[in-house]
């Protein structure tokens, strides 16, 4: 690879082309996030020479000749949850290495909160939008295919394929979790969630229960909560629904925050976990590996979407005719002690 002329300050996209040995147009097409039919060994290279020279687009200049504005929105439901965190993370990863800058809302698990930061973004002219849909009613979101926003949902779907998905496919591993507790001969599986018709991460879940257990005879109940119930009367549940403990039964937290209080519950009134009652989860944030017993969990993995959403989106903004698909980002089943 040959080297800049050292009067020149300011590496130009001449100057990728010619260390790279490829044209200015493969230069752009890489900077614009267009890899199509370039192979790995002309990415890498480009790559390299890009961060050798310190090369950097002037996107002032670009946004005004393309009018685009290189912003792209990222709402996600809750800022507070790690899951959202560390999804943003994955964007921004990939985002950063195409110049782009993302504006990061939190939408409050508010449907009118969201669709005020939407209204707003679009106001703004983002290139694009990654959402954490609080709606699963895709007319709900009308107003960005009217403004031809290019958009991922990522997390949870929505009723109608209208625009890229990324999610984990929550009724597989839920299931294999709710399967496994039968295996164990649980005679009772006792879900607690927020409300379940809201989220269609939540629904695919708790199908994935009521399926396994009427399949094997096995009764489930689900606890719905919010966060007005006091530890003490989720906890009056949770005896209720085991028959005063005595029923050998696991509780099935569909969120990781739930997890967090359930355990602290369970120890507050010294229930012993697995002896008096299983516990398991779905969204393991590393910290079920802390607690003794450590506990089984369907463990996701949000900076892998935020990556794979951040990646779709690229295409689309690249290739706008590209037909909407749905990607799933695998999750893993991971048996610790916490049932027996």
């Amino acid at each position: 690879m040959s080297t800049i002329n050292a009067k020149k300050t300011t590496p130009t996209i001449n100057d990728i082309a010619k260390l790279t040995g490829v044209s200015k147009t493969t230069v752009s097409r890489y900077l614009n996030g267009r890899y199509g039919k370039m192979s790995a060994e002309t990415r890498a290279k480009i790559t390299q020479a890009i961060t050798e020279t310190g090369y950097h687009v002037n996107r002032q200049a670009q946004a005004i000749t393309k009018k685009q504005t290189f912003v792209i929105g990222v709402i996600v439901a809750d800022v507070e949850n790690i899951f959202s965190s560390m999804l943003f993370k994955g964007a921004d990863a990939v985002f950063e290495n195409q110049q782009y800058q993302l504006m990061l809302m939190n939408s409050d698990n508010s449907i009118a909160r969201e669709r005020s930061q939407i209204e707003r973004l679009l106001s703004l002219r983002v290139d694009g939008l990654i959402l954490q849909p609080m709606s699963k009613r895709a007319a709900d979101y009308q107003i960005l295919l009217d403004n031809h926003v290019p958009t991922v949902m990522v997390d949870r779907q929505v009723d109608q394929l209208n625009w890229p998905m990324v999610v984990t496919d929550n009724y597989h591993y839920s299931k294999l979790l709710v399967d496994y507790m039968i295996r164990l001969r649980y005679q009772k599986v006792i879900v607690v969630s927020e409300a379940v018709d809201d989220n269609t991460a939540r629904q695919s879940r708790y199908h994935a229960v009521q399926d396994s257990c009427e399949k094997q005879g096995i009764p489930f109940e689900l606890i719905e909560i919010d966060s007005t119930i006091s530890d003490e009367k989720l906890y009056t549940q949770l005896v209720a629904a085991t028959d005063d403990l005595q029923l050998k039964a696991a509780v099935y937290a569909l969120k990781g925050t739930l997890l967090m209080r359930i355990v602290h519950i369970l120890s507050t009134y010294s229930v012993e976990v697995p002896q008096s009652l299983g516990l398991a989860a779905f969204d393991d944030w590393d910290w079920a590996t802390l607690t003794t017993p450590q506990i089984t969990t369907i463990q996701q993995n949000p900076q892998l979407m935020g990556q794979r959403a951040a990646e779709v989106l690229l295409t689309t903004l690249s290739e706008p005719d590209t037909t909407p698909t749905t990607v799933q980002v695998p999750s893993e089943f991971i048996v610790r002690q916490s049932l027996i």
